[in-house]
């Protein structure tokens, strides 16, 4: 992959909405030294206060409804929504299954999505370049 495409850093707060961990894996691969998110400026934070993406796995059960509501809404704006995984854009075998809903992503509004089951690291990245494009597009900045 390229160098950092675009002028903003990416402070990203993940939320893990009843999947089955298969998206969390690749999502952590992202600090490997393979693929090392940090030479683009991504960087997971701990609190949504302090971030500009919310990446977003699973279908959403029940349970993690009002807490995922509340950590999007923390966030400032603008704020972009990533759904990560089949299960998050509301297209996975755990959508509508139990107390599963049809995905994170729809609940959430994603405005970008990473198909796969689960995505590789590098769609991941790819989709958090999306998420920083739209920011940069919302800041003014053209590319």
């Amino acid at each position: 992959m390229p160098g950092k495409p675009f002028d903003v850093s990416l402070g990203i707060r993940h939320l893990v909405c009843g999947s089955c961990n298969g998206c969390e894996h690749e999502v952590n691969a992202l600090g490997a030294p393979q693929y090392d998110s940090t030479q683009y400026g991504y960087d997971i934070v701990a609190s949504p206060r302090h971030a500009d993406v919310l990446t977003v796995t699973g279908p959403m059960t029940e349970a993690m409804r009002d807490p995922a509501l509340a950590t999007r809404d923390a966030m400032a704006e603008p704020r972009i929504v990533v759904a990560v995984g089949d299960c998050a854009i509301g297209t996975g075998a755990w959508c509508n299954a139990g107390s599963a809903g049809a995905g994170a992503g729809g609940e959430l509004d994603a405005e970008v999505h990473v198909p796969g089951c689960p995505p590789t690291p590098d769609a991941i990245i790819r989709g958090l370049h999306e998420a920083a494009r739209l920011l940069d597009l919302r800041a003014g900045r053209k590319r």
